[in-house]
């Protein structure tokens, strides 16, 4: 098969297009990398408490259990970092109104802010990045991804699993 030929099969197409993504990722996940650390290091903000940021974006609200079983921290942890994150403004406690002995975390207004210019550092490296190629080729390939996305969140929406954030469906 040459390696420019689509593979005739499923399992084939997932493995290169899994393939093609990791020689992608691998390419711009050094500048990405590095657009993040500056931006955390600038805020004084911990990967765990940026990645805890992005869960409770994608859940809306989580009880500081569910926020240690997405990140993987010990509920201890899980539980200093809520306390950081509420310090910071990024995060409040709310009553859980399905247990109002219970609190759920979700974001603030300043922590929608902070992912915000996240999203925006890692758009404009991705721009860097990709406005080297041609305007055809970045074409369709947005519009494959895109393709791509629409079948995913149709099949989410067929098949919800509650462990597996919600895809986007801005990606602004």
């Amino acid at each position: 098969m040459n390696q420019n030929s689509p593979p005739a099969d499923p399992a084939a197409a997932a493995q290169r297009l899994g393939e093609q993504m990791k020689a992608l990722h691998r390419y711009v996940s050094g500048q990405l990398m590095r657009a993040m650390q500056d931006q955390l290091q600038g805020d004084d903000m911990s990967f765990s408490q940026m990645t805890a940021l992005h869960q409770l974006r994608a859940h809306a609200a989580l009880s500081i259990g569910g926020l240690a079983d997405l990140t993987g921290l010990s509920l201890p942890a899980a539980s200093h970092l809520t306390d950081r994150l509420v310090q910071r403004g990024f995060a409040e406690r709310r009553e859980n109104p399905d247990d109002r002995r219970a609190k759920l975390l979700a974001l603030t207004a300043d922590g929608h802010a902070f992912l915000d210019s996240m999203d925006r550092r890692f758009n404009e490296t991705y721009q860097q990045v990709f406005g080297r190629v041609g305007v055809d080729l970045l074409g369709a390939a947005a519009d494959t991804i895109e393709a791509v996305m629409t079948e995913l969140r149709a099949q989410d929406a067929r098949q919800p699993d509650r462990a597996r954030p919600p895809i986007p469906e801005d990606p602004e």
